[in-house]
């Protein structure tokens, strides 16, 4: 269990306080504002303070009774964002200030980190920009609130400042915070006025010990941890002996070298006096606030980018390649960073609705907000897509889970069990037991509660065991029943924390998360529509006809001419629309390619018809089938309907190309235009005058003589006998120039050759 800790140390000053403040909030949910404490006279000596506030294991949590808010500050810090930080800073602390006050102040809890873990450490952050910050937070109006700052991730530059402003600072164990002038020119002397700031940001909340503060932003100083006879003292190497003067010194050492800029992390920051915690639950134990309280309050964010994408009707595989489509054309061309999935639908094929599922699942939601807002129903796999967005909002009527139109297979929700385990159960907000009940019958879905933390989460026994700390959670009511699925109406999967509201119009949708304006919603453009009609049966049908048609006129026309480049269009663009939709990729590319070549090879290379002509042609075949569906091997009922389906226009598009076929050989020939383009066959009193001339010329005298094939005799070519060049046909493979050859047959002018047996 992640826990919250304080310093053992004997600290200088409030340190002390510091940690029985925090102590106080741990086990008696009391005041935790060092500052207020320090006014009062301490009600021991120091040296009697508590050691350490760390809650024993099997202690129970505190008892969440503070109001509070959190506001995500993203590092670095540029352009005119402190504005709008300042703004919405003060948006919260009127909010707080307005709700009932108790014996305790609200917290406001700034969250201080990069977007991500690949986005640095927030170095960039502009210093005028980030002191625009610390001053705010110094105002008199702040003192309403307690500020605390919330370091989960290592921070460095400016935004440190940030930090060091606020009433406190909750670190995660392994975070780092320090070198905050590690964007200003090292080469030069630090800015005085820079400095400055931070040791009077430091000196008026006293954070941190002031030359700690300055050793992360003055690369010249040398900071020394001394310990005295009257405890440990941080000073700069240049106070040292006007330390000595007042203490005897028991030991010194140095804390931060000279050269170097300092950084702690924050299990160091406990000798400074700062709290830990390695999760956001621990944060909101430790100050004594609910889960909700360290929630990011989406109404007071302010910089939403938003986006809308409506699902309507049956999820068909064409509609999820869409939908990805436009979920990429709105991150990364018009940096939308809240979408919203407007869902009004009763499912589809799985495997389509859990390819969209995944994508959505797959954001990270301190990037991009998805929030699926269902109107009437989400069922079916559908209910898949609702639950993997980081917000469900529903309306009083509507309902998420239950039977959807399309009938699943035992082995369809099996094959799914395992993918929802491994993508939605780790990067949904929600247990994969709770979102396979929603459309797997076998499912026995419970609620646990962990005796620990007090946390309530929806299992079923198998994924309960799996749990790291199964020990820990002790199964409860159950949820669903095995031989139904799960169908949750809006009370119900609110109260269950399924959905995180029920509103009665999208207008208040809009209110909860600050948004005032109009809602683009993201539509396809006309290449997506020209894709959407290209991949349609009946265009893929006319595309593959069209295809073999251009083939056959180039098969019969001298050269290569019109029907080639018909063809080739048509192939084409048959395979970038199914590229493009999601069922085609460079496999049946690469077969198609394949089998084009091996029929080639056949026709013009070697002679007859076998195995390369066969082959060939049934990897066109295999490629164009390939192109219409998304597997290779048919394993559940809805892929045996869609190879169906994908069989279905091969073969209508091959019973249209032999129809097509026998009426261009007979009436092409005649036609205007195309008749000067086609190959005709030889006219009669052409084959019967070839037949006189060829009746006049005998080469039978050459019968069993042996000659030098002087070319490749392909099969046609050349062969030398006694110094005579003789034009000769190869009789069955072959020959290669070079290569003895007898002759085996004549007729008239037509020599028959064949190679000579060693």
């Amino acid at each position: 269990m992640a826990q919250v800790y304080v310093n053992r140390r004997k600290l200088p000053r409030t340190g002390v306080v510091l940690c029985a403040a925090f102590a106080a909030i741990l086990y008696g949910g009391q005041d935790a504002n060092a500052k207020d404490k320090a006014k009062e006279p301490p009600a021991k000596p120091a040296a009697e303070a508590p050691a350490t506030s760390e809650k024993p294991a099997n202690e129970p949590a505190a008892a969440a009774t503070g109001e509070g808010r959190l506001v995500r500050i993203r590092l670095p810090i540029t352009g005119g964002s402190d504005e709008r930080i300042n703004s919405t800073i003060k948006r919260v602390v009127d909010e707080l200030s307005r709700l009932p006050r108790g014996d305790r102040r609200p917290t406001l809890v700034l969250e201080l980190s990069p977007p991500n873990a690949n986005a640095g450490s927030g170095e960039g952050t502009d210093f005028t920009r980030a002191l625009s910050i610390a001053n705010y937070l110094q105002r008199p109006e702040m003192s309403a609130v307690k500020t605390v700052a919330y370091i989960p991730r290592s921070i460095k530059g400016h935004g440190v400042l940030i930090a060091l402003a606020c009433d406190q600072i909750v670190m995660h164990p392994d975070a780092e915070l320090g070198e905050a002038s590690i964007d200003e020119n090292s080469n030069r002397a630090i800015d005085p006025k820079i400095v400055s700031a931070y040791k009077e940001t430091v000196a008026a909340k006293r954070t941190i010990p002031q030359a700690i503060a300055i050793g992360l932003v003055d690369r010249r100083v040398e900071v020394l941890k001394v310990e005295t006879d009257q405890g440990t003292e941080f000073v700069l190497a240049s106070e040292l002996d006007a330390l000595k003067k007042k203490h005897t010194i028991v030991s010194q050492e140095t804390v931060f070298p000279a050269g170097t800029l300092g950084s702690f992390t924050g299990r160091q920051g406990r000798d400074y006096g700062l709290l830990l915690a390695s999760d956001s639950a621990a944060l909101a134990r430790g100050l004594g606030l609910s889960a909700a309280a360290v929630s990011q309050d989406q109404s007071m964010r302010g910089d939403w980018r938003p986006a809308i994408l409506r699902i309507e009707g049956p999820i068909t595989r064409r509609k999820v390649h869409q939908l990805e489509t436009l979920l990429g054309t709105e991150l990364h061309k018009r940096n939308s960073n809240w979408i919203c999935v407007s869902i009004d639908s009763s499912g589809g094929e799985l495997e389509d609705c859990r390819q969209l599922a995944e994508k959505l699942a797959a954001f990270d939601s301190k990037d991009v907000q998805t929030v699926a807002y269902v109107p009437v129903e989400a069922s079916g796999g559908a209910a898949l897509i609702a639950l993997a967005c980081d917000q469900l909002i529903m309306q009083p009527e509507a309902h998420v889970g239950g039977k959807g139109t399309v009938e699943l297979d035992r082995g369809e929700l099996d094959a799914a069990r395992g993918a929802v385990r491994e993508s939605l159960g780790n990067q949904s907000a929600h247990t994969w037991s709770l979102v396979m009940a929603t459309i797997d019958p076998n499912i026995e879905l419970f609620s646990y509660q962990n005796t620990k933390t007090g946390d309530v989460r929806y299992f079923c026994d198998e994924e309960a065991k799996g749990q790291p700390d199964a020990e820990n959670w002790r199964r409860g009511a159950r949820i669903k029943p095995v031989g139904e699925t799960l169908r949750l109406n809006a009370n119900r999967a609110h109260e269950l924390n399924v959905a995180a509201h029920v509103v009665d119009n999208f207008d208040e949708l809009k209110q909860l998360y600050g948004i005032s304006e109009n809602i683009r919603t993201a539509e396809p453009n006309w290449a997506l529509e020209l894709v959407e009609a290209l991949s349609s049966p009946a265009l893929a049908v006319l595309l593959l006809v069209i295809g073999f048609i251009g083939v056959y006129i180039e098969l019969h026309s001298p050269g290569m001419g019109i029907g080639g480049f018909v063809a080739a269009i048509a192939f084409l663009l048959f395979f970038w629309s199914n590229f493009l939709n999601g069922t085609a990729e460079w496999l049946e590319v690469l077969l198609f390619l394949g089998g084009v070549f091996c029929v080639l090879l056949e026709v013009l290379v070697l002679p007859g018809f076998g195995i390369f002509g066969l082959g060939g042609g049934a990897m066109i075949l295999a490629s164009l089938v390939l192109a219409t569906q998304t597997f290779v091997l048919p394993r559940t009922e809805s892929q045996m309907v869609e190879l169906r389906h994908s069989l279905t226009i091969v073969a209508a598009a091959m019973l249209i190309v032999v129809g097509a076929s026998i009426a261009l050989r007979r009436y092409l020939p005649s036609a205007p235009v195309f008749s000067k383009l086609l190959l005709h066959p030889t006219p009669e009193e052409e084959l019967i005058d070839l037949d006189t001339r060829e009746a006049l010329a005998d080469f039978s005298h050459l019968i069993g003589q042996q000659g030098t094939a002087t070319t490749n005799l392909m099969p046609a070519g050349k062969a030398e006998f006694d110094g005579q060049l003789i034009d000769v046909i190869a009789d069955g493979l072959p020959i290669d120039r070079g290569t003895a050859v007898v002759v085996v047959k004549t007729r008239g002018s037509r020599v028959v050759v064949r190679a000579v047996e060693v």
